[in-house]
């Protein structure tokens, strides 16, 4: 069984390092051929507190390397999940599983336009690191992943891998429970500390971002709900605030890319709870505003 994985960030590195250290076959494909050059010179670094650990690997530029991996990782950013597809599905295998454990919602929705649903395998992980150079990946610590999808054998088949590479993973009947779970956290979490600039833990020692947090859950909760998606509000209040605290010196994601003039992924996170939201016919003016005021700073950070 041959992995690929699409994405040489922070989860592909990380995921390329647990295929490594099992022996698992693997190769990257990255479309940033600077990124490319970069590791294919200098292996990949994964920093776990004070230790370092470098390993070469296979990684290109050119999608052909996934030819033959019978098992795929989508770990590019949800705003690039439709672009990463078309440039690859050419030279996949006909018979090859697309895994995604991307953040947000609205992935599928793009993946099921180019790959039949009975191969999609997804989900969530709060498995966590980050990129601190494009050679260095630093580990956040262990976490689980849950998975399901439409063809139990194709689930399994995943599932074995990722165990086998170490990893916690876990099969479960409804995915999509899964994604919102973690949309909840994130649309909780990342646009209220990046518009303050604030690390996450933060945001729990500020009364009125408390409070913001707060209002910001309800509403996800009350659109997942319209969606037949059904989370416990305190449950997922407290969800939230634990992540806070155990992440409390993190500077999440949204805010570094903020911060680098980057596309953050807010389209996909309260942008899409605002978009199934709308379709029901409820209003988050909460989710909105949040929303609104991330874009407008990624226009002006760009």
């Amino acid at each position: 069984m041959k992995a690929g994985i699409i994405g040489a960030g922070a989860l592909g590195s990380l995921f390329a390092h647990h295929f490594h250290e099992q022996l698992i076959d693997f190769v990257i494909y990255e479309k940033n051929e600077d990124v490319v050059k970069k590791i294919s010179t200098n292996g990949l670094t994964l920093i776990n507190g004070k230790s370092a650990r470098n390993f070469k690997l296979s990684i290109s530029s050119s999608p052909e390397i996934l030819a033959d991996s019978d098992i795929i990782f989508l770990f590019v950013k949800s705003y690039s999940t439709a672009e990463a597809l078309q440039n690859v599905s050419n030279y996949l295998n006909s018979s090859s599983i697309i895994v995604s454990l991307q953040n947000g919602l609205g992935n599928i929705e793009e993946i099921r336009k180019l790959i039949p649903s009975d191969r999609i395998v997804y989900g969530s992980t709060t498995i966590g690191a980050a990129k601190s150079s494009p050679v260095e990946v630093i580990s956040g610590g262990t976490g689980v992943i849950n998975i399901g999808g439409s063809e139990n054998s194709h689930v399994q088949k995943v599932h074995h891998l990722l165990n086998s590479a170490g990893m916690n993973s876990y099969t479960v009947e409804d995915p999509d429970y899964y994604l919102w779970h973690k949309a909840v956290i994130n649309a909780g979490i990342n646009p209220i500390a990046s518009i303050l600039g604030i690390t996450n833990g933060e945001i729990l020692t500020n009364s009125y971002a408390s409070e913001l947090q707060e209002r910001i859950v309800m509403e996800v909760v009350n659109s997942a709900a319209a969606n037949s998606i059904n989370l416990n509000y305190k449950e997922m209040l407290k969800t939230t605030r634990d992540v806070c605290e155990k992440t409390s010196s993190n500077r999440c994601s949204m805010l570094q890319d903020l911060q680098n003039g980057r596309k953050t992924e807010i389209e996909n996170i309260n942008g899409k709870i605002i978009e199934y939201a709308d379709k029901k016919g409820i209003e988050l003016p909460y989710n909105r505003s949040l929303y609104l005021l991330i874009k407008s700073m990624e226009t002006i950070a760009r």
